[in-house]
């Protein structure tokens, strides 16, 4: 069996029965769940058109779906849910609850019918041209008018693509639009300003860099691309630049896949899973010159690191990562929003002699050997450093969201962006309220517990040769406590990490290591090593406080890779204000531990003893 042929099978066994599902409750208008923020005609939207992402280049295969028991061809049902939803009369209108100046209706109505114009594209034949006339200017009519609104009332981030997308897509099928020629000048503005250089963009306010840069602001431009050539909204200086920026970034993107398709997963909107690996068939759809090999070789083992690995696959359509968990999605993430990881499907619009099937399949990067690898810009402080013995490690410095007046409005932020250390193997734990999850993280306490604080809010002090350094206030109301941390990578995800607390009040310190997901209670403790299976995790700290070593649990259902985790952590009594001094080594690997360095504390200087080389460094 080829690969294109593996990942149809895939692609129907996830999008036929989330289509069924979706069309069964639109048609008997029945409550979704778990809903998107924005509403439940959005929820109902993201259920019928994200598996559009993935059908469109699959429908001429005959594809059927079962709807109130009946089968029916995919593209019949399609075409009924588009003239329902858009039937302003109709009981099952997709906008019936919604107001023309809604902007959060206007701007997620764009993003979901974004999924039907890219549908359009490869199933012109099945999903429009059987339409009459008067159907025509019915679906036509009201993608227009939501698709302009959207454009005119877009927030300021990737999200100008959908409409770009829609309209571009309208004009190709003779559609009449609006004169938004102001507002395409201004989303375009605004795409513009996003670039920063060597292939990297930032989602609005800078620090947004996560794994939605790839299949979000390199992804969307290349499907533009496609779709807007030949119409008026096409610029081919534009279109080339955009390919070019890709071409720039994946020989650094395909370092972050592990040598089983994981990745150090970080940041919002996980649930969308391997729409990561939707950037490569985008770009072999645009022309990229990629290495095709290896790309397809990241791409279907991210999809079956879903799917496949770990028996999961029937958790697919379900908000969390690998099990479901909807405190684990943020608060956009819909019953079926994560079918956006039928983007990666697009790789079947390639033909089975398309370079991008037929090229020799080559090694990623994680499987020849070791490396670190730092992002280009000068500005993005991001390293990745892999090892057989830890997959592959992301060490932040740079990589935040802090929404300032809007609040945290989707999820735990901190966690998702501020840590300082991500890893493909072990995971993370989100926070609750009452308990911050301190993986990869210090936090400080109140006396009875009743607070505890992020590395949210974060300032990146840059580098000093290898080391990271950065400083932050760990809480608003207290800005004259300030810890300033040093991290040094030594090797994979082994590192020295190193604070300078400087406490203007009473706290308690705690600060954790690498977190493992758990799927049973055969896990061991003992002075800061926790071992299960064949993975460990350690932190080894020194300090002139007094501490104890102990065990910290996550709340259930908030690690992305488990149910139940834990992690070893190190915690100090009451501190009253005054400065104190941290560092630990901390370790995480499978399969083979690693050699950790000696550290010793004098004042403020820290002295690291590791392979042999003694290396000191001024905690300022």
């Amino acid at each position: 069996m080829t690969d294109r042929n593996k990942l149809f099978n895939t692609a129907r066994s996830v999008l036929i029965p989330a289509l069924g599902v979706a069309a069964e409750k639109f048609f008997r208008n029945t409550r979704f769940e778990i809903t998107d923020q924005v509403g439940y005609d959005a929820t109902v939207m993201e259920a019928v058109l994200r598996p559009l992402w993935g059908l469109g280049p699959i429908l001429k295969d005959g594809l059927t779906v079962t709807v109130g028991g009946r089968e029916e061809r995919a593209e019949d049902v399609i075409r009924e849910i588009m003239l329902r939803g858009t039937d302003e009369d109709d009981s099952l209108c997709f906008s019936k609850y919604a107001r023309r100046d809604t902007v959060g209706f206007a701007n997620q109505a764009a993003t979901e019918l974004a999924g039907y114009a890219v549908a359009l594209n490869f199933a012109r034949d099945l999903l429009w041209d059987q339409y009459t006339e008067d159907q025509k200017r019915q679906v036509g009519g009201w993608l227009s008018g939501w698709a302009s609104r959207g454009l005119h009332v877009s927030w300021d981030n990737n999200h100008f693509w959908f409409p770009l997308i829609v309209l571009a897509s309208l004009e190709k099928l003779g559609v009449p639009t609006p004169d938004v020629s102001r507002d395409v000048e201004r989303a375009f503005s605004v795409l513009d300003s996003m670039y920063i250089s060597d292939g990297w963009y930032q989602d609005g306010v800078f620090g947004r860099f996560d794994y939605y840069l790839p299949w979000s602001l390199h992804l969307y431009p290349l499907l533009w691309s496609v779709i807007a050539e030949g119409t008026s909204y096409f610029d081919p200086s534009r279109a080339a630049e955009y390919k070019r920026r890709v071409e720039t970034f994946i020989p650094f993107y395909l370092k972050f896949f592990d040598r089983d398709g994981s990745v150090p997963a970080m940041g919002r909107s996980l649930a969308y899973r391997f729409a990561e690996s939707a950037i490569f068939p985008a770009a072999a759809l645009s022309g990229c010159e990629i290495p095709y090999g290896v790309c397809r070789r990241a791409m279907l083992k991210n999809v079956a690191y879903f799917t496949e690995l770990k028996g999961r696959s029937e958790f697919i359509l379900k908000p969390g990562y690998l099990y479901p968990s909807s405190p684990l999605t943020d608060s956009y993430t819909s019953e079926l929003g994560s079918l956006w990881c039928s983007k990666t499907f697009l790789a079947l619009a390639l033909g089975e002699d398309s370079p991008f099937w037929r090229e020799e399949e080559k090694p990623l990067p994680s499987e020849e050997g070791a490396y670190r690898a730092d992002a280009e810009p000068r500005s993005i402080n991001i390293t990745l450093a892999s090892d057989d013995k830890s997959g592959v490690t992301l060490y932040n410095n740079t990589s935040s969201y802090y929404q300032g007046d809007f609040g945290h409005t989707f999820n735990d932020m901190a966690s998702c962006y501020c840590k300082f250390v991500y890893n493909s193997r072990s995971g993370f734990g989100i926070s609750i309220p009452d308990k911050a999850a301190a993986d990869n993280m210090i936090s400080l306490l109140t006396l009875e517990f009743t607070m505890s604080s992020h590395r949210r809010k974060y300032l990146d002090l840059g580098r000093d040769g290898d080391l990271l350094l950065s400083e932050h206030s760990p809480f608003e109301n207290d800005p004259e406590t300030v810890v300033r941390t040093v991290i040094l990578p030594l090797s994979g995800a082994l590192h020295v990490r190193a604070h300078r607390a400087v406490l203007s009040r009473p706290y308690r310190v705690r600060e954790g290591g690498y977190s493992i997901g758990i799927d049973d209670d055969s896990y061991e403790y003992e002075n800061g090593v926790l071992k299960y299976r064949d993975m460990v995790s350690i932190i080894a700290p020194v300090s002139g406080t007094e501490y104890r070593l102990r065990l910290e649990t996550h709340t259930p259902e908030r690690h992305i890779l488990a149910p139940q985790s834990k992690y070893p952590v190190y915690e100090t009594g009451i501190l009253p204000p005054g400065e104190y001094i941290f560092a630990s080594a901390v370790a995480f690997s499978q399969g083979g531990e690693y050699e950790l360095p000696v550290l010793s504390l004098k004042k403020r200087v820290l002295t690291v003893v590791w392979r042999g080389v003694e290396r000191k460094i001024k905690l300022i």
